[in-house]
């Protein structure tokens, strides 16, 4: 199974839960978290069950963007923040063999009222697969997926009326959003 995960399979967004069914399925070695997201006291104690299996699945799977709720994401791959997922010709870009897993987290953004939480992982993927697409860099898709989702949580449907276009800001900040490294 994890020969044909590793072929057919190049990008997943699990929730906690969801990583942890993968990694159980992929043989994960270690112990699976069972908290409720509500048990998780700090986001630290989140990232100390979700590090081991991101890292774990991301070896299987080329890019794991794992969706932490208000916390913010998690992004395990085996390339570094910089490199495009997908060339401007929109070729994927392949990992390259014997590369090791990398954890990244990004903090989610506050926002002073959340309307509807309905479509917002939703928005959050289509954003970063519309960046990943464009060749932009890891921390520029992730800040898309970000404001992608916080304009779900600001609709009163599950989409949001208008996101933005590729002159906002959060698409022409070559930095993109900033991340604390997790594979140390």
């Amino acid at each position: 199974m994890e020969t044909l995960a590793k072929r057919a399979i190049k990008f997943i967004s699990p929730n906690i839960h969801e990583l942890a069914q993968i990694a159980q399925a992929l043989h994960y070695p270690g112990p699976i978290p069972t908290k409720a997201m509500s048990e998780y006291g700090t986001v630290n104690e989140l990232l100390a069950d979700v590090r081991p299996l991101g890292l774990f699945v991301s070896g299987t799977i080329d890019h794991v963007l794992v969706t932490l709720g208000h916390y913010g994401v998690a992004v395990f791959r085996r390339t570094s923040p910089t490199v495009p997922f997908f060339d401007v010709a929109h070729q994927y870009q392949p990992v390259p063999d014997g590369s090791v897993p990398q954890g990244r987290y990004y903090p989610g953004r506050k926002h002073a009222e959340i309307v509807n939480v309905s479509g917002a992982g939703d928005s959050f993927t289509s954003g970063f697969i519309a960046a990943a697409l464009a060749g932009r860099s890891e921390p520029v898709c992730v800040n898309v997926a970000l404001e992608a989702a916080g304009c779900a949580l600001q609709a009163r449907g599950a989409v949001a009326d208008q996101y933005f276009n590729r002159t906002h800001p959060c698409w022409v900040n070559e930095q993109g959003v900033p991340f604390r490294p997790l594979d140390q």
